[in-house]
């Protein structure tokens, strides 16, 4: 019997799909990651992104607060949602600047991690929030090259406090431990910390260069 097979990773754990085509059945399964990945904190991140999405509006208002006024203290997909927020709510000035710090901490969260499968993650955030604050910004490109030169001035000055292994959990290694826990690994989920301030730098760098050399395509 053919089958195929989704899986959609979430903060807090994973929703392991199996979609029974022969008879149509779907049978849904949770599975929580075990050993090291267990360790990974995203419970300020998970309850901001819930007000975000289904708080009332006094609800979200205090949230977008809560995040513009401690935004090194929450992962890129709350920053991610923060964009929508403000987009949605005729803030796209806003929406555009925070849409791109969670990108640019996006990649370089990217290149701490170990697990390779886990990047994917980056690219399924940009995909989801990134198309109507891509159009505005493009739409006014003077406006975006300021935008992006604050938001690399921004990222190369604050370091960030939360938990970079928040992209662990969209890999397969994630995945895997939750499956089986017995074969659950406590391994390196991180580049070694000495590296990260050179990694940022050329995170930063690599990002700001690529903005430049689309600048100068348009210009031609």
């Amino acid at each position: 019997m053919k089958r195929s097979v989704v899986v959609a990773l979430l903060l807090t754990g994973f929703i392991f799909c199996k979609a029974f085509i022969a008879t149509a059945q779907i049978q849904t399964q949770e599975i929580e990651p075990a050993g090291v990945f267990k360790t990974i904190d995203v419970a300020r991140q998970n309850a901001a992104i819930h007000n975000l999405i289904k708080g009332s509006n006094e609800v979200k208002a205090s949230t977008v607060s809560e995040i513009c006024g401690n935004p090194n203290y929450y992962n890129p997909p709350v920053i991610y949602a923060l964009s929508r927020e403000l987009y949605n709510d005729g803030r796209k000035d806003d929406a555009m600047y925070w849409f791109y710090v969670a990108q640019l901490r996006a990649r370089y969260d990217a290149n701490l991690c170990m697990d390779k499968s886990a990047v994917e993650g980056v690219a399924a955030l940009n995909n989801e929030y990134g198309p109507g604050i891509n159009e505005y910004a493009f739409s006014d490109f003077e406006k975006l090259t300021v935008t992006i030169k604050k938001v690399v001035s921004f990222v190369s000055k604050n370091d960030e406090n939360y938990d970079h292994r928040w992209l662990n959990l969209y890999g397969m290694q994630a995945i895997i431990s939750g499956l089986d826990e017995d074969k659950a690994e406590n391994k390196q989920l991180s580049k070694p910390q000495s590296q990260w301030a050179r990694i940022k730098k050329k995170t930063i760098e690599d990002y700001y260069n690529g903005f430049l050399e689309m600048s100068n395509i348009r210009q031609k």
